[in-house]
Parts: C-alpha cells; sequence; structure tokens
C-alpha cells in the first residue's frame, strides 16, 4: 500500500512539474514571438527614402514597411513603389517581403550624423536591423552574376520623437565608400 501511495504521488509530481514545464516553455516561446520595443515603433509603418547617395540600390521616393514576422522571428522588408520614387527597385527588393532582417538591440537609438560618421565603436551601441547577402542589383565586373551585400538598417529617434531610419551597405568601416540612405517614417 505504502509504494502504491508513493507511486500515486509520483505521477502527480511528474505530471505537475511537466506541466509547469510546458507553461515555462509556452511562455518563453511567446515571449520570442513578439517584437523587441525598441524596434516596435518602426514596424507596420512606411518608410519613404528621402535621400540615397546610392540610388542604384536603394532608390529615393521608393516606400518601404517593416513587418515583424515572429513565426521566423525576422522583420521583413516589404517594398512599393511611390509616385515620386527615382529608380525601381530591384533585384531582392523586387519581390514583395523578400528581405530578411534580425534585430540586434543596442544601448540606445544612433543619429544621422552618427551613422553618416561611420564610427563603427558608436554605431555597435545603437538598435539595428541587419541582413546578409542582399542581392540589389547585377555585378558590375561579371555579366549574368549578381552582387550580395550586408545592409543594416539603423532606428533613428530624435529627441522630439521623430522616427527616421539610416540604411547602410556592407559594413560600417566602409560608410564612406558606400553611401548611406535615409529615410523618414510616416506618422
Amino acid at each position: 500500500m505504502f509504494s502504491k501511495l508513493t507511486t500515486g504521488r509520483s505521477n502527480a509530481l511528474a505530471a505537475l512539474a511537466a506541466t509547469l514545464l510546458m507553461g515555462t516553455t509556452m511562455a518563453a516561446l511567446a515571449q520570442d514571438s513578439t517584437p523587441d520595443p525598441a524596434e516596435a515603433e518602426w514596424l507596420g509603418r512606411e518608410v519613404t527614402i528621402t535621400s540615397s547617395s546610392f540610388n542604384d540600390h536603394i532608390p529615393v521616393g521608393g516606400k518601404l514597411t517593416f513587418i515583424y514576422d515572429g513565426d521566423d522571428q525576422v522583420v521583413r522588408v516589404c517594398t512599393r513603389t511611390g509616385a515620386t520614387q527615382r529608380m525601381p527597385w530591384r533585384m531582392d527588393f523586387s519581390l514583395p517581403c523578400n528581405v530578411t532582417l534580425t534585430f540586434t538591440r543596442g544601448e540606445r537609438y544612433c543619429t544621422l550624423e552618427d551613422v553618416k560618421a561611420g564610427n563603427a565603436e558608436v554605431l555597435s551601441a545603437c538598435h539595428r536591423l541587419r541582413s546578409h547577402d542582399v542581392a540589389m542589383h547585377p555585378a558590375a565586373q561579371a555579366k549574368g552574376a549578381v552582387e550580395l551585400h550586408d545592409m543594416i538598417v539603423f532606428l533613428l529617434k530624435s529627441a522630439t520623437g521623430k522616427l527616421e531610419i539610416a540604411i547602410l551597405v556592407d559594413s560600417p568601416s566602409r560608410v564612406t565608400a558606400g553611401g548611406v540612405a535615409s529615410g523618414t517614417v510616416s506618422p
């Protein structure tokens, strides 16, 4: 009889432990499927590209929206052609929501001046989205090949709360060679 009581209790304790573990796991998964609060204000809002020193990559007048994909835990860049867009979206950006970015939480929001200065140490402390191997245009040297780039999108927030973005193509250490595109977030 003693062994039956012990077995019954251990089964009950095992079931309780499994339930608690499953609840903890489900809570962790639920937290992982929501965007970080530091990026949330930029999600679902349209951004208009207002300047670009590499118009063949990111065209002035182009529109993009960042959408959080909780299943894959990435941010998707959805583009559309704006009425004043100077060039069409090309390669990976021409397909709906084809480019994915991962969020890196920093210590603060950068300013456009920070991004243009290109100081990698300063930029490493900023909230940013990043993607590797994005095809933006055909390769200049090899016919039929595409040129792949790393892309970093810095989330900018002014002292007045105005939301903007700054895009670097390749790496912060090459910002002076690659240029900067920036855009404003619609209210």
